[in-house]
């Protein structure tokens, strides 16, 4: 039925697609998160060196990479199910079976897209640790601390 109605759009095509924007939905998150880590870092210090700001940021881009490698991995794996119970029953080797073409492909898929969510953390934060001191010296205003908010009226 799909084959008549979108020619040329196979189920395989489709899932790739899926699998595409769920990574981009992922990249967005981690990416969002980190900037706003490097701006509440540089709120609370104001004065901190660009090289200072970045490595603090970083350290806290380490947790967000991992949960998000973990989260797209679990995913991924559980989206894939039915296809790795299927190869249970041919009672294959691990070895045998990681290097089988269609299972090879999936697992670099899976690979080089989490590179570029690792690669993505130190371009943002570095990105964001320029951005965050070229704004002229404006902060943030908490309007929830009585001190800042009194000032600010």
């Amino acid at each position: 039925m799909m084959n008549a109605m979108l020619p040329g759009v196979g189920l395989r095509e489709l899932l790739l697609c899926g699998i595409v924007i769920a990574g981009l939905g992922a990249l967005n998150d981690v990416t969002i998160t980190q900037a706003s880590a490097v701006w509440e870092l540089h709120a609370e210090s104001p004065r901190a060196p660009r090289r200072r700001l970045f490595s603090r940021a970083m350290r806290i881009g380490r947790d967000h990479i991992a949960s998000t490698v973990y989260t797209l991995a679990f995913a991924y794996v559980g989206a894939a199910l039915p296809t790795l119970m299927l190869v249970m029953l041919y009672d294959r080797s691990l070895g045998a079976t990681l290097t089988a073409g269609e299972i090879a492909e999936e697992v670099v898929r899976t690979l080089v897209s989490s590179i570029g969510l690792v690669l993505a953390i130190p371009a943002t934060t570095a990105l964001a640790a320029v951005l965050v001191r070229t704004r002229g010296g404006a902060r943030r205003v908490d309007r929830s601390a009585p001190e800042q908010a009194a000032s600010v009226d």
